[in-house]
């Protein structure tokens, strides 16, 4: 199995855990590899309207966000709460390509990054954000913590590995995403292998 394969295939897209790693502050209700809390893939948002369609990898503030293998950018533009998205087509270096969307990032912290620019794996592309409500409070606070995030997405490239299809689109229930939309769980526990020698619990 592809994802078995213990390999820098793939990398974590953190330099560090996060913080709602098993054995980090939030790993107990916010752990990100479990499917039973609002980090997961799948849980239910605006009230069940829709579902989560990433893995959110919380952090301390500004945390570097690396890509996970070599690419080519797609797409920079404003996401969710006055935060930012790098949407990268993938290729490793067995020849699988797909494509990532890192979103819930800085802008300010996006640097010499623009649309077509090739990446390495590894190469920063920017840092984890904090969702604003309009009057610039913190969306996320737990336990007295300001919470920055990654939040990740994984696109098969079924729907082709350019964006002709965006990636988000609305009629599309309950994700409201492109229909190649998938988990990122089993990438980014390799990726998470690769980087910190250790499987993720």
């Amino acid at each position: 199995d592809y994802f078995n394969i213990r390999s820098t295939e793939i990398i974590f897209p953190l330099k560090v855990k996060p913080i709602n790693n098993f054995d980090m502050q939030f790993g107990k209700n916010f752990n990100w590899t479990k499917n039973d809390n609002q980090t997961m893939f799948g849980s239910n948002r605006s009230g069940g309207k829709r579902k989560h369609a990433g893995r959110d990898l919380y952090t301390e503030p500004n945390a570097e966000i690396v890509a996970v293998c070599d690419g080519v950018v797609l797409d920079i533009r404003d996401f969710y709460c006055k935060t930012y998205q790098i949407t990268v087509k993938h290729h490793t270096n067995s020849g699988r390509e797909f494509i990532i969307r890192y979103g819930e990032v800085d802008e300010s912290s996006i640097k010499n990054l623009k649309v077509g620019d090739s990446v390495e794996q590894g190469t920063v592309l920017a840092k984890t954000g904090k969702l604003l409500n309009d009057d610039d409070t913190p969306l996320m606070v737990l336990s007295g913590k300001i919470i920055y995030m990654l939040h990740l997405e994984y696109y098969s490239g079924e729907s082709g590995l350019n964006l002709e299809k965006p990636l988000s689109n609305k009629a599309n229930k309950p994700y409201e995403r492109r229909k190649d939309l998938l988990d990122p769980l089993e990438l980014l526990k390799q990726g998470y292998r690769s980087s910190f020698g250790e499987d993720p619990k």
